[in-house]
């Protein structure tokens, strides 16, 4: 028998092979991870910050919610509303998963894929309804599917990694 390790002899239980290094820490796959998280922080808070808190100006709070303004819609409150609130809570959500993500907390995968299913009911939820407000629904593609589908594609992808990975597994387990 060979006792070269590059050989790859059974290593004792509870051991890494000596052919292939164990699979750990914040590499591979989750460096995309890392970096989608970081992006996702960065497109949210500009949108937060550049859209959404804006509209709650009077000079646009009014035009959009006064019944006698040319755009106005019931939908426009509630929508705003929405749009405020889940995206503050998304950044919330976004730095909590940061935490736990470098923290190799064990409920990072599970958390992580929360924020996933929550991003695509975000999405879709806001498709819904400002296709219900004329103004929105009117203008060629400014309310397109096109997040809700790239949030399905993200989910088909990353859902089943989070579940099955070995280094997901080995490397979030304070």
């Amino acid at each position: 028998m060979d006792s070269n390790p590059m050989h790859g002899s059974p290593a004792p239980q509870g051991q890494p092979s000596t052919r292939y290094k164990r699979l750990e820490g914040l590499g591979g796959w989750l460096i995309l991870v890392q970096v989608s998280v970081y992006l996702s922080l960065i497109s949210v808070a500009i949108m937060l910050f550049n859209n959404v808190i804006p509209a709650f100006k009077p000079e646009f709070w009014n035009v959009l919610t006064a019944p006698s303004s040319p755009v106005y819609d019931p939908l426009w409150k509630p929508m705003l509303i929405f749009e405020a609130v889940g995206n503050s809570v998304l950044l919330l959500f976004l730095i909590v998963i940061l935490a736990l993500l470098y923290g190799k907390k064990r409920a990072f995968p599970k958390t992580m894929i929360t924020l996933m299913i929550a991003s695509l009911l975000l999405a879709a939820v806001d498709y819904a309804m400002a296709n219900q407000i004329k103004f929105i629904a009117e203008m060629e593609g400014v309310n397109t599917p096109r997040e809700i589908v790239r949030s399905i594609v993200y989910c088909c992808i990353w859902i089943p990694y989070f579940l099955r990975s070995e280094r997901v597994r080995n490397t979030f387990v304070k």
